[in-house]
């Protein structure tokens, strides 16, 4: 087989530009809980889930839109239920509903764009910093969808750049006129947390009282873009436009130290759950660390830093626990690099792929197609033979740019498939659900794109979808994990299929706090069209007998993730790459394991096994159809289907009734 590297897709992620784990950090004696995630915000608007088990999965992407960039995020735990908040350049509070993707509520704030936001350690309140210069306290105590403004605190003249809680009681915010301003939030009855914060002082509820100012920049004002507290409330560490990071007294408002390391803006802060260790990231692109060095006195120095990112910090979070402790940074640069707390300038570093682990290319063998899709756009590319002549400098003409599509609408694109026979294009948001004809033009080098009209599909947004074999049969995923199926032609019918993995009632603590793991996730036709299976994030896995339009067999649940859902040339036999980097293989005519799978699944080279970057893709070769080509970010492996993987195995030692031979 030729191997050739194409560079053809101009795919590009967008920068992070928040980041949030879903809970706080716990004692070194306690472990992290099954359900703790990372939100990570970017630019374009969306929201991915990462799970930290495995070796970090990215379990879903909440879809934003245009011009919805992700600016802050929170997370709450009413009860089991995790919440998950963002703001992003509007006025509003958004809710997320986990399940399906979808915005749940939002809660206009009424003072203008909202600049910052931050959760309460108790979980029942949420501060938003504005543009008018107040911070709003919402009530979000009532569960999920529930959202009441509770107050307005006192108005000053300046953006709130940056927020934090202080106890349960107190709001400190960052200005963008070069001040630190402590406001009385909550009464104290008001708050079931207080966390050791002397609230005996506090004042007038709403009330300003306490005002600290940086160093000003010459001719313009200090943007203090960060603010956090550390030592139980009774320090507070900012972060400004000027490169300072000062640390001051929490009680007396006061100027404890300042260092001057950065040399531009430092962007975002973050610190441990000792609160005797803060780090700080910005444009500069260098991570610092610093750690108290006398407790009575509260001094502390400037202990280390380290450069892992080629491009601006603009977030940081951080989470401890016994077995784990993680600090995390993002940016203009796009990856999501994981450094440990405990060893920070000798620890190792991860940096994790920009590409994202479930690929937004769809191609067409037979007809040399690559469609590629990313916000709210799709491009066609044609290549051409590979030719192993050609010199090395010809790498740019072996493709075409044959259609290019732009949604009209605001949402970002969930999936786009093409038809086996290259004549349908399907294009997928959370709202909506496009059909186009693909018409060649007279030359034959590029398609013309013409909408078919079909109000049943307008009115259906879906999460994923494909193409039957014949490409005459249409199936979608909607955000609620319903299965319809669509046929070309008839304009107002939609199928729906039994599926029997919809959410029970009674579920488990980890599936009331996270209910997407019962989503689909992958849609996989054999190639003869006789079965289509769906994967779902938790592990189960549905096979269907595609014209009888019903279910076939329910497979035994995987323990992990599947990544990759794959039919061999057989038709018969369904390969699952999991997150945890087992191979599966099933055979649907016998309903059970293939026997390349009892002997081999067990016993998969270490060197596959201990890779990190997850499986993103399976290609068999009609030609070979025994071997399965298999890649991820960062490597391409091969594994021969007839051939048992050669392992050193002990023979079982027998017993002859008196002695063990």
């Amino acid at each position: 087989m030729d191997f050739r590297r194409c560079k053809i897709l101009d795919f590009t992620s967008h920068s992070i530009t928040a980041l949030a784990f879903s809970h706080a950090s716990v004692t070194p004696d306690k472990y992290a809980p099954r359900t703790l995630r990372l939100a990570v915000g970017r630019a374009n608007g969306d929201i991915e889930i990462w799970n930290p088990r495995s070796s970090w999965v990215h379990e879903l992407t909440l879809k934003g839109g245009r011009n919805r960039s992700i600016e802050g995020l929170a997370w709450m735990q009413s009860g089991t239920d995790l919440r998950l908040f963002s703001i992003g350049g509007s006025t509003v509070l958004t809710e997320w509903d986990l399940q399906s993707g979808l915005p749940l509520d939002h809660c206009d704030c009424n003072a203008g764009i909202v600049w910052s936001i931050a959760a309460s350690p108790d979980g029942t309140k949420l501060a938003a910093g504005c543009d008018d210069g107040s911070v709003v306290i919402i009530d979000v105590a009532g569960g999920r969808g529930v959202m009441l403004p509770l107050r307005i605190l006192q108005r000053q003249k300046s953006r709130v750049l940056s927020i934090a809680w202080r106890g349960g009681t107190q709001v400190v915010g960052g200005c963008a006129d070069g001040r630190i301003r402590v406001w009385t939030a909550v009464a104290v009855e008001e708050s079931s947390h207080v966390n050791g914060v002397d609230t005996t002082k506090d004042g007038v509820v709403g009330r300003i009282i306490g005002t600290m100012r940086v160093d000003k920049a010459q001719g313009e004002e200090t943007l203090v873009w960060s603010v956090v507290t550390v030592a139980n409330g009774k320090t507070i560490v900012s972060g400004d436009s000027t490169g300072s990071v000062k640390f001051w007294d929490a009680t007396h408002f006061s100027l404890l130290q300042s260092f001057k390391v950065h040399e531009a803006d430092v962007l975002c802060l973050a610190s441990n759950e000792a609160g005797d260790s803060v780090f700080s990231a910005g444009v500069d692109r260098k991570i610092v660390r610093y750690a108290i060095v006398d407790n009575k006195l509260r001094r502390w120095a400037n202990m280390s830093s380290r450069l892992l990112h080629a491009q601006d910090i603009r977030a940081l979070a951080s989470y401890e626990s016994k077995a784990s402790n993680y600090l995390i940074s993002g940016g203009v640069e796009q990856s999501i690099v994981i450094n440990s707390i405990d060893n920070f300038i000798d620890g190792v570093f991860r940096k994790i792929p920009v590409s994202p682990q479930r690929h937004s290319v769809h191609s067409v063998g037979g007809r040399r197609l690559i469609a590629l899709h990313s916000d709210y756009q799709v491009k066609i590319y044609a290549l051409e033979k590979f030719n192993a002549l050609a010199d090395a400098n010809s790498e740019g003409k072996s493709k075409r740019l044959v259609a290019s599509l732009t949604l009209n609408n605001d949402e970002n694109i969930t999936d786009a498939v093409l038809s086996a026979d290259a004549k349908y294009l399907a294009v997928a948001t959370n709202a909506q659900t496009k059909l186009f004809l693909l018409l060649p033009s007279q030359q034959g080098s590029a398609f013309k794109v013409k909408k078919i009209a079909a109000p049943a599909l307008a009115e259906q947004g879906c999460s994923t979808l494909n193409f039957d074999a014949s490409g005459k049969h249409l199936v979608l995923v909607s955000p609620e994990n319903e299965i319809f199926i669509h046929t070309v032609g008839q304009q107002d019918k939609l199928h729906e299929l039994p599926y029997p993995g919809k959410p029970a009632e009674g579920k488990s603590e980890l599936r009331q706090a996270l209910p997407y793991l019962d989503n689909i996730n992958h849609l996989a036709f054999s190639n003869d069209g006789k079965y289509f299976v769906v994967s779902t994030i938790s592990g189960s896995v549905v096979a269907y007998d595609w014209p009888k339009q019903s279910i076939y067999w329910t497979l035994p649940r995987i323990s992990s993730t599947p990544s990759v859902v794959k039919f061999c040339p057989d038709n018969d036999s369904l390969i699952i790459v999991t997150t945890q980097m087992k191979i599966l293989q099933f055979s649907l005519s016998e309903q059970a394991l293939s026997d390349w799978s009892r002997r081999n699944s067990g016993f998969l080279p270490p060197e596959f096994n201990n890779l990190v970057d997850k499986c993103s893709g399976i290609y068999i070769d009609d030609d070979a159809p025994e071997r399965a080509w298999m890649w991820g970010a960062s490597w391409l492996a091969n594994f021969d289907m007839n051939a048992d993987i050669p392992v050193f195995r002990i023979p079982k030692r027998k017993r002859n009734g008196l002695s063990v031979e």
